[in-house]
């Protein structure tokens, strides 16, 4: 657990164990601290200049800098101060955070007085600390001049519940089964006073909950739905998000190794919109929200569902099973359905369907039927440091995903699968309610490091959908 805290006591830089300054690049390719302070002479800057090769580029850490008179100093760079913004902040704290370990106490002097800054770079720090097996235990101080608490505190929560959801995505899956994950998620619920309940078979089966049932049966391990409510509801956001414990493929099995050694990461999307719903009432943000969280194993076995099985939706819609290994937008079809069904304005669903529309791993992707929902979700994923990209959804794709036996099917035996297709299926089940489909399947889990991120869970889009709730609720 760290230990994180906001103070303008300049005093604390003296007793740090390591104090990190922020610097930028100068005119003339050097480096410079971003001010003297927390001292009053250019005690900072003298010591900068000894590193040499430390330019004060964006995502660079210079060496540790040792002095008499000051505890050790750890430089990051910051890029053009005319450049700079919140990402630069975010990435620079990252960095320093995963250099700056087995330290004690650790005081980043941030002069830079704007809740952006403070914001971001309490996030970046607590982000960058995150360790799955030694764990993140250290005394953080964000030393500012101007005392925004409330910036802090969205940092610290939004970072802290991050952590959280990655900690979820790498347990390993015989450590949590579906059964586990959803009381997990009800017990946080329950502790911050979020009304949550767990589906059972039978609850599946009076809801209609076809599709979780059947990707689920090869498995001996049930499938389940948690369910989350909080608010008024009087402007209701309706959320769904995709909950596979381990996805094997099922009978269609995973031919990748590589891919398949990680499918413990197959429920990122639940808990990162559980996740987002718990830091927002953290927060008092008072969030406005109905959410449907289905929770399964995709296994093989004489139980399994079987290429060209046909399954029913809360909505009375069958889908024909042409792929058992696109089983997440099955189970996500069930929660579209219903959610479209009850009093929502709005549904957004999320998932870890395919490679999230080819936007890479820095961004998720993003298909809707209202530009509105589009833009909104991602002017606040770009606030919040994750961002998206809005891709078309085009109608003439929906003859791809025709059956003979069935309202839809699920896969395209003829152009094979991707985002797009992904998104025209789910669109289906939206009826006339807006509803936007985020897909990370390329950012919530790396397989490779992409700097700052190390390999493993990110928690995305957790923080998107946390300034989402924040934006709704103020």
């Amino acid at each position: 657990m760290i230990d994180a805290r906001l103070s303008d006591d300049r005093t604390i830089a003296g007793r740090a164990d390591l104090l990190i300054i922020p610097a930028f690049t100068t005119a003339g390719g050097g480096a410079e601290p971003a001010s003297s302070w927390p001292y009053d002479d250019d005690r900072i800057a003298r010591l900068l200049a000894r590193d040499k090769a430390f330019t004060g580029e964006a995502g660079q850490v210079s060496a540790l800098l040792i002095s008499d008179h000051l505890p050790p100093v750890l430089a990051i760079g910051l890029g053009r101060l005319d450049r700079l913004d919140a990402d630069a902040l975010r990435r620079g704290a990252m960095a320093a955070a995963q250099t700056s370990t087995a330290r004690g106490a650790v005081v980043f002097a941030l002069d830079l007085a704007t809740d952006m800054a403070v914001r971001a770079v309490t996030e970046g720090f607590l982000l960058g600390r995150y360790d799955y097996a030694k764990g993140e235990d250290t005394a953080f101080t964000v030393l500012a001049r101007a005392l925004d608490e409330r910036a802090f505190a969205i940092g610290r929560i939004a970072a802290t519940r991050a952590n959280w959801v990655r900690r979820l995505v790498e347990t390993p899956p015989n450590a949590l089964p579906p059964r586990a994950f959803a009381d997990i998620l009800v017990a946080e619920a329950k502790k911050l006073g979020i009304t949550a309940e767990i589906w059972d078979d039978a609850a599946l089966s009076a809801h209609g909950f076809g599709a979780l049932q059947a990707v689920g049966s090869g498995s001996r391990n049930a499938p389940l739905a948690v369910r989350l409510e909080h608010g008024s509801g009087t402007k209701r956001l309706g959320l769904a998000g995709k909950g596979m414990t381990f996805d094997s493929g099922g009978i269609n099995l995973k031919r990748k190794l590589t891919e398949i050694a990680w499918m413990k990461a197959d429920m990122a999307a639940a808990a990162a919109v559980a996740g987002a719903i718990f830091a927002a009432v953290e927060l008092g943000a008072n969030p406005d929200i109905l959410a449907i969280l289905p929770i399964a194993e995709n296994m093989p076995s004489g139980s399994a569902v079987r290429p060209g099985d046909v399954v029913t939706h809360p909505d009375g819609r069958r889908t024909e099973i042409t792929d058992t290994d696109c089983e997440g937008r099955l189970i996500l079809a069930d929660a579209i359905a219903l959610l479209a069904k009850s009093d929502v304005e709005a549904i957004i669903d999320v998932g870890t369907l395919t490679d999230g529309g080819g936007v890479g791993t820095a961004l998720w992707g993003c298909w809707t039927n209202d530009a509105g929902l589009a833009k909104t979700m991602t002017d606040a994923g770009g606030r919040a440091g994750e961002p998206g990209w809005h891709l078309p959804l085009r109608a003439e794709y929906e003859r791809l995903l025709a059956s003979k036996v069935a309202d839809i099917a699920n896969y395209s035996l003829d152009a094979g699968d991707s985002g797009q297709l992904a998104a025209t299926y789910l669109h289906s089940f939206a009826g006339e309610k807006p509803w936007l489909h985020i897909d990370i399947g390329g950012c919530a889990y790396l397989e490779l490091a992409s700097p700052p991120w190390p390999p493993g869970a990110t928690a995305k889009p957790l923080r998107a959908l946390l300034q989402l709730l924040l934006d709704r609720s103020t």
